[in-house]
C-alpha cells in the first residue's frame, strides 16, 4: 500500500535504478543517484527539524535537477517542500516566509547570499540548509534508518506540499497539497493517457507551478524522465524546440501563451517534432485558431485541454480534442476526471 511519493520512488528505483530520472542540459542523474542525494538533503533536513514531522521546508533553488534533488529530499525526510521563485521580488517571498513559516529553507551557493540578505527582513526563525554540503555528506546506518522509521508513520492524507497563488487581496495564499490526492489524479491521469517509463517530460514550467509537481509524480511513480527546460528559452521558441526534438520529448504540459507564440512564428513548419506524442494544456485559454495550427502540424499527436483550480490538486476535468473545430469555436472543457 502505497502511503506518500516516497513509496512510488523506492519501487521505481528497484525496478529503473540506471534509467535517467531527470536530465538537465549535458548533465543527469539516474534514479539510483537522484535517490541517493535526496537520502543525504533528507539527513540534513533532520539534523534542523529533529523529530518533527510534516513540517514545512523551503526549497529556494533556480530550477534545474537540483530541485528535484531537493524535493525528494524533502519528501524523504517526511516534512513538505515549498518551491519558491527565484526571480520573485523579495517582498513577496518575505510575507510568503512569514505566513507560512518554514523550519528550515534548501539553498546553493547561488542563492544563499540573497536568502540570508531576505532572511534579515523576516520575522520568524529559519534555518538555512546549504545544497551542496549536504549532498557531499555520508549518512550512516542509523541515520538512513532514521529515515524510514519516520516514513513509516506517514499517512496518505499527510501534506506533500504547499504552492503559492497571488491570492485575491494580493497576498499570497498557501495551498497544501497532500499524497492522496496526487494517488487520485495519477491513477486516472496514466491509465487514460497510457502513461509509462517510456514518457520523457519537456518540462518548461516554474517549480512553483503545479504542472512541476506533477511531473515529479510521474517520474516517481512510473519511472518517466523528466527533461528540464531552460525557462528563458521561452523568449526564444525555436531554441525550445530544437531542444525537444534532441531529447526526443514525448510528452509536454504547458500553457498556452509559449504554445501561441510557437504557432505565430509557424516553427512547427521548420521544426519536425516526431516524437512529441501527447500534448496537454491548462491555466489559460488556447485560442482556437493557434491550437488548429497544432493539431495541423502534429496529426499524430494526441491533444488535451485541461481545467481546474488548484486547491483540488492539479484538475478536475478534460477535453480530448477528436474533431475539427472552426477558428472561432472555443474549444471544450470537457468531462470530470474520474
Amino acid at each position: 500500500m502505497y502511503t506518500s511519493i516516497i513509496d512510488y520512488l523506492e519501487k521505481t528505483t528497484v525496478l529503473y535504478s540506471k534509467k535517467n530520472a531527470v536530465v538537465d542540459g549535458k548533465e543527469q542523474y539516474t534514479f539510483d543517484e537522484l535517490t541517493e542525494r535526496a537520502k543525504k538533503v533528507a539527513a540534513g533536513i533532520i539534523d534542523i527539524v529533529g523529530e518533527a514531522s510534516n513540517v514545512p521546508v523551503a526549497v529556494y533553488l533556480d530550477k534545474s535537477k537540483e530541485t528535484v534533488v531537493a524535493d525528494m529530499g524533502v519528501s524523504y525526510s517526511s516534512c513538505f517542500f515549498m518551491n519558491l521563485d527565484i526571480k520573485t521580488p523579495e517582498d513577496r517571498i518575505k510575507a510568503i516566509l512569514e505566513h507560512i513559516e518554514p523550519k528550515a529553507i534548501i539553498v546553493d551557493k547561488n542563492t544563499s547570499k540573497r536568502m540570508e540578505e531576505i532572511l534579515r527582513g523576516v520575522n520568524c526563525n529559519i534555518s538555512i540548509l546549504l545544497l551542496e554540503t549536504a549532498k557531499e555528506r555520508d549518512i550512516c546506518s542509523e541515520e538512513e534508518r532514521n529515515i524510514y522509521n519516520r516514513l513509516e508513520m506517514q499517512i496518505d492524507t499527510d501534506p506533500f506540499c504547499i504552492i503559492n497563488t497571488s491570492g485575491s487581496t494580493g497576498v499570497p495564499k498557501g495551498v497544501i497539497l497532500n499524497h492522496k490526492s496526487f494517488f487520485d489524479f495519477l491513477n486516472w491521469s496514466t491509465e487514460t493517457f497510457k502513461l509509462d517509463e517510456k514518457t520523457i517530460m519537456g518540462s518548461l514550467s516554474p517549480s512553483v507551478f503545479d504542472i512541476f509537481i506533477y511531473e515529479l509524480w510521474l517520474m516517481a511513480a512510473k519511472g518517466a524522465e523528466i527533461v528540464i527546460l531552460n525557462s528563458n528559452m521561452a523568449m526564444f521558441p525555436a531554441k525550445l524546440l530544437e531542444q525537444l526534438k534532441m531529447e526526443k520529448v514525448n510528452f509536454i504540459f504547458w500553457v498556452p501563451s509559449i504554445m501561441v507564440n510557437i504557432a505565430n512564428m509557424d516553427l512547427l513548419t521548420k521544426i519536425q517534432l516526431t516524437d512529441l506524442k501527447l500534448v496537454w494544456f491548462a491555466g489559460e485559454v488556447f485560442p482556437t485558431k493557434q491550437f488548429n495550427y497544432w493539431r495541423k502540424n502534429l496529426p499524430n499527436t494526441e491533444f488535451a485541454n485541461l481545467y481546474g483550480p488548484i486547491e483540488i490538486t492539479l484538475d478536475c476535468t478534460y477535453y480530448i480534442v477528436k474533431r475539427d473545430f472552426d477558428d472561432s469555436e472555443p474549444l471544450p472543457i470537457g468531462y470530470p476526471c474520474r
